[in-house]
C-alpha cells in the first residue's frame, strides 16, 4: 500500500484529479499493483507559507 504525498500550492480539485490519475496509472505500471492499492495524498500550501532561494513565493 504505496502512499504517495505530493506537497504542491493550493489548486483545483479537476487538476489534483487528473494528477492523482496520472500518478496512480505510471506508479502500477511500474510496480505491478492495482490502482486502489495505491493512495496519493496532497498537501497543499498558500504561495506566502513556501520560499525557495530565500523569497516567498508571494512576493515573487
Amino acid at each position: 500500500m504505496p502512499v504517495i504525498h505530493i506537497e504542491t500550492f493550493k489548486t483545483d480539485d479537476d487538476k489534483k484529479a487528473e494528477i492523482a490519475a496520472e500518478i496512480t496509472k505510471l506508479f502500477c505500471e511500474k510496480s505491478n499493483l492495482k490502482p486502489e492499492q495505491v493512495h496519493v495524498v496532497f498537501d497543499e500550501y498558500a504561495p506566502n507559507n513556501w520560499a525557495t532561494g530565500g523569497k516567498l513565493w508571494s512576493r515573487m
